[in-house]
């Protein structure tokens, strides 16, 4: 019984480990971030396997992605600022983004402010991060921010994109996939936008974005538990009807 009780342990270790490694979604505990709702179950078993059958080793996570064919450049200019109030069963909070200039950014420098804590990135024309690192088309792993991810630069009409979260072993593998969906176009809060839906299968959306089809930022998030809604922006809001 204590056998089983300390493979048990190392299991539970392993998945920890797995967890922390794997870019959080902002404002969300890891917990509830989209790659883990997707990835976490089902590596489970695969998990179970190697450390019921190997000695301790390491898991590595990383995410592959499909290719992205962006139809825009960025379009956040300097002096804009934009506001978001994210609802959750905790409570309410409000996030704000100024966007500015700053020597040393080759783009646009973006501050983020909640009661969290505040960030500043750097992000270039081409939505990407200053400097590469962690960031992906996804998000820019621990910096990502509410406002803006690159891969919204490749949203329209017909737009459709495969991440995979890929989980290695002890020279075994697995991957989960993530499909992003354009469900067409909408009108939300009186503006364009392209509605996303992001789910493990192409069919079965877990959440649902809603980008601004000409800012190409986010309007609105339903992502289960939490909904995030732009209340503050460079134009006109009109959720009198939403």
């Amino acid at each position: 019984m204590a056998k089983r009780e300390g493979t048990e342990n190392r299991v539970a270790s392993a998945l920890s480990s797995a967890y922390g490694k794997v870019p959080e979604f902002p404002y969300l505990d890891r917990a509830t971030t989209l790659i883990l709702i997707l990835c976490v179950a089902g590596y489970l078993g695969f998990t179970a396997y190697v450390y019921f059958s190997m000695p301790p080793i390491e898991i590595e996570a990383r995410l592959g992605e499909g290719a992205l064919d962006k139809n825009a450049r960025l379009a956040i200019l300097p002096g804009e600022n934009y506001a978001y109030t994210l609802e959750a069963p905790e409570g309410t909070e409000q996030i704000a983004y100024a966007v500015r200039s700053s020597q040393g950014c080759a783009g646009v420098a973006v501050a983020e402010a909640s009661k969290q804590g505040g960030q500043l990135v750097c992000i270039l024309e081409d939505g990407m991060l200053m400097g590469g690192g962690e960031g992906s088309n996804l998000n820019y792993g621990n910096r990502s921010i509410l406002l803006f991810s690159p891969w919204m630069l490749a949203a329209s009409e017909n737009f459709s994109w495969r991440v995979d979260a890929i989980y290695s072993s002890g020279g075994l593998e697995a991957s989960i996939p993530i499909y992003f969906v354009s469900k067409g176009k909408r009108q939300v809060a009186g503006r364009g936008a392209y509605e996303i839906d992001i789910g493990d299968t192409p069919t079965n959306a877990s959440t649902r974005f809603f980008i601004d089809s000409e800012k190409r930022v986010l309007l609105y998030a339903d992502m289960g538990n939490v909904t995030a809604r732009l209340t503050s922006a460079p134009f006109g809001l009109d959720w009198t009807n939403q």
